[in-house]
């Protein structure tokens, strides 16, 4: 079931300054920004990551789709440093519990005093067959030095997370789009008028299993909300929302499965039976771009 709750804690973590933040010389900061093309929760599952200061490692990390704590895009400030501090990241990902990472990328700059410098980092899938020799790194499918100027970084600026690269989101996928479709484990095609057949649910009630490709709309975070109505019974079924993780398809597409839909919430179940039902599906990302879709369907006799 690809349906999840809000993450516990997302990855975006921006870090206080230190005891020492109101010295003279603590007055620069570098603020990585953490991209990928591959599908977290699916192609990566785990990320560990590690920031050093002038060599010094201040802060190092693992972050788990699983335990709800890994959300892409995201930012990480590393913690203040004096005028013309080298300040560095590296960050693997990793697949499962496999002990190799898919990917790997570190990236360095030197802080300078009175600005907040941006660092883009990103994790490419085309990355993933290239191993890089010692002081070089991997990204957009070449190796290169992963030192960057400073005088080429942009100063921070928080809105650049809704324009970052995302699995499911790309400049080619169009406008935001769902199309509903059916099952539990798997996306098939759903006509209009199709006869579906309803399972007895764990917690009481009968539920048919859909399913959704999606185009336009981010990989991560993007809101889901439900709902229905039976035109013959003028029943507005209730509707509920949840937060989702897209899976990529090999056409570029994304899609979700096995959402449970309660087709009898309020009514008997045998008054439901043969019944047409208009299914609604809602879904917006965490930029506001919004997708709908619906689909009638006949609930088997």
């Amino acid at each position: 079931m690809l349906v999840r709750p809000t993450p516990r804690a997302l990855i975006a973590l921006l870090f206080l300054c230190s005891a020492g933040c109101g010295s003279e010389d603590a007055d620069a900061l570098v603020v990585v920004g953490l991209t990928t093309d591959m599908a977290v929760g699916f192609e990566i599952d785990r990320v560990e990551r590690t920031t050093q200061v002038d060599g010094v490692i201040t802060r190092a990390e693992s972050l788990s789709y699983g335990r709800g704590e890994l959300s892409l895009p995201s930012e990480l400030a590393i913690e203040p440093a004096h005028d013309g501090a080298e300040v560095a990241v590296s960050v693997a990902a990793f697949r499962d519990d496999e002990g190799s990472p898919v990917v790997t990328r570190t990236a360095a700059t030197r802080a300078v005093g009175g600005r907040a410098l941006f660092l883009p980092v990103s994790l490419d899938a085309a990355c993933s067959a290239i191993s890089c020799a010692a002081g070089a790194t991997c990204a957009a499918g070449a190796c290169v030095d992963p030192f960057v100027e400073p005088s080429t970084l942009a100063d921070h600026d928080p809105a650049w997370i809704a324009s970052a690269r995302d699995a499911c989101k790309t400049p080619s996928s169009g406008d935001p789009a769902v199309v509903i479709g059916r099952g539990e484990r798997a996306f098939a095609p759903l006509e209009h008028g199709d006869v579906v057949m309803i399972e007895p649910g764990p917690q009481g009630g009968h539920h048919v299993w859909l399913a959704l490709r999606v185009t336009g709309l981010r990989q991560m975070g993007s809101r889901l909300t439900v709902g229905g109505r039976y035109p013959d019974l003028a029943f507005e079924l209730p509707s509920f929302t949840s937060l989702v993780t897209l899976r990529r398809t090999g056409d570029a597409g994304c899609e979700i499965y096995g959402i449970r839909f309660q087709v009898d919430r309020g009514l008997p179940v045998e008054s439901v039976r043969g019944r047409a039902l208009d299914a609604e599906i809602v879904l917006e990302d965490p930029n506001g771009d919004v997708a709908t879709a619906a689909q009638r369907i006949v609930i088997a006799p």
